[in-house]
């Protein structure tokens, strides 16, 4: 996928189109910059995620899913910053009023972690299984010349 492919998915995974945005005037909430912000945050933490075998660019990440479930958390965060900043409570005569909820996506936030998490396992066990198959020849160890062995088959 390009970027301009995992930036329409990003935006369709988190709804983000302004006739679904009721409460923020039917504007989008977040821009085509933010949205590459968020793809390439998560795609510079999921490379760094261990074992180091190699780097992964936009087009050859493995896991999609988990590129779009990673940056969302990232979009989650930095909007869940901006409604935090913006949180007022006001009490006047029994007369509540809050605008903006800076604990907004904290639920959707631990969904995405939950999910994110199990991703994160198979890209790891992807590395091992990379790491492993780029590990032919074998490797020499010093107990094969101990006793006097060295050149004998041993068998069961």
């Amino acid at each position: 996928m390009t970027l301009s492919e995992y930036r329409v998915a990003l935006k369709n995974f988190i709804k983000d189109h302004d006739i679904l945005n009721r409460l923020i005037e039917f504007k989008e909430e977040n821009s085509s910059n933010e949205l590459d912000m968020y793809i390439h945050m998560a795609l510079g933490f999921l490379n760094s995620t261990p074992p180091m075998i190699q780097s992964y660019t936009i087009s050859t990440f493995p896991l999609p899913s988990l590129l779009i479930h990673q940056a969302s958390i990232e979009c989650l965060i930095s909007n869940g910053i901006v409604m935090a900043r913006n949180d007022l409570a006001y009490n006047n005569g029994g007369i509540n009023v809050k605008i903006s909820d800076g604990t907004r996506y904290l639920q959707q936030l631990q969904t995405l972690y939950a999910v994110a998490d199990k991703e994160i396992d198979v890209l790891t066990k992807i590395k091992i299984a990379i790491n492993i198959n780029a590990g032919w020849g074998g490797v020499a160890s010093p107990y094969a010349s101990l006793h006097g062995l060295e050149g004998t088959v041993i068998d069961d």
